[in-house]
């Protein structure tokens, strides 16, 4: 569908096609926060921007980053991967029913309970970003060490159920 593609600088000719994973790892390495890295994968992976790519996403993803502005809170990456399922997923009425997006979910949110332990950035990252010392933190191992591996799951994992959900339907 909307496949990522990179064109290497050193490969100006052939485009090497990236996992939703990769992609999200890109997204964020190259200065995306978690929530926009999984947000920007998943959407450009289905296409699914409503009509409104550039203009929203990832902009709408930005205060999320760091648990909520670096509050250590909700998992940023968790939260990316809610928004691009209820893009998916969502409805665009009132009268509408929340199904399928709720279940889909409601299973993300447990299996990213599950797998990690925890929903919050904080506890998932043992840093307030808020402090020098965790900066510090953050920018030495965290980010790479913890916060990659968590930011890829979340965006395949959204995509996955997605995908999953839409077939069912």
């Amino acid at each position: 569908m909307g496949r990522v593609y990179w064109i290497a600088p050193t490969l100006l000719f052939r485009a090497k096609i990236l996992s939703i994973e990769e992609a999200a790892k890109r997204n964020f390495n190259s200065g995306f926060n978690c929530a926009e890295s999984v947000l920007l994968a998943v959407s450009n992976e289905l296409n699914a921007t409503g009509g409104m790519g550039g203009q929203v996403i990832p902009r709408i993803a930005t205060g999320f980053g760091g648990g909520i502005s670096r509050n250590g809170d909700v998992c940023g990456a968790l939260v990316g991967g809610v928004m691009a399922m209820s893009l998916a997923l969502g409805r665009d009425k009132a009268e509408q029913g929340r199904e399928p997006c709720y279940p889909a979910v409601d299973r993300f949110y447990n299996e990213f309970r599950a797998k990690f332990g925890s929903c919050k950035c904080r506890e998932l990252t043992n840093a307030n970003l808020k402090t020098p010392e965790g900066a510090a933190a953050y920018k030495a191992e965290v980010h790479t060490d913890v916060c990659n591996p968590i930011v890829a799951w979340a965006a395949k994992t959204a995509h996955d159920i997605i995908k999953e959900t839409t077939l069912a339907q």
